[in-house]
């Protein structure tokens, strides 16, 4: 990966669940995700490859609400995105308000601020790339097979 040298960061997880999944996530209760991609917002104040790291790595102590989704063996990380500025909860807004994302769980990631979450179900791939490059988000890394141009896969 590269490094990322600025001190405040945004990133999206494109997660695929390979198959239905109903995890418990911590005082969040019980929520079920059907099979699929899903983008996950999140930030970082500093270090940024170093938290991006610790979400790939299957064993981990379970911090955030994200933790408990990425323990599953039926979830995979499968591209990165990144912006070198502080956009978490500006960019949850613009999917909130987009028909191509559905919210999965109110609440989810986004424990300490006032969105009503950071995780969302992409039901359009190629509308929510447009519209990350349209913020400003760049492909950081992608882990899958096929080429980069290739939306979220």
């Amino acid at each position: 990966m590269n490094i990322i040298k600025k001190s405040e960061a945004t990133y999206i997880l494109v997660i695929n669940i390979s198959e239905d999944l109903k995890i418990r996530v911590g005082q969040l209760g019980e929520v079920f995700f059907k099979e699929g991609d899903y983008i996950y917002i999140g930030s970082a104040k500093a270090c940024l490859e170093a938290r991006l790291q610790r979400y790939l790595r299957k064993e981990k102590r379970i911090f955030w609400h994200i933790d408990y989704l990425l323990r599953s063996e039926k979830t995979k990380i499968l591209r990165i995105w990144t912006i070198d500025k502080k956009v978490e909860c500006q960019t949850a807004e613009v999917f909130y308000q987009e028909p191509t994302t559905k919210i999965i769980k109110k609440g989810f990631g986004s424990s300490d601020c006032k969105c009503l979450t950071h995780l969302f179900f992409v039901k359009d791939k190629k509308k929510t790339v447009k519209i990350l490059k349209k913020i400003g988000f760049s492909a950081y890394y992608s882990f899958s097979k096929f080429k980069i141009d290739n939306p979220l896969l």
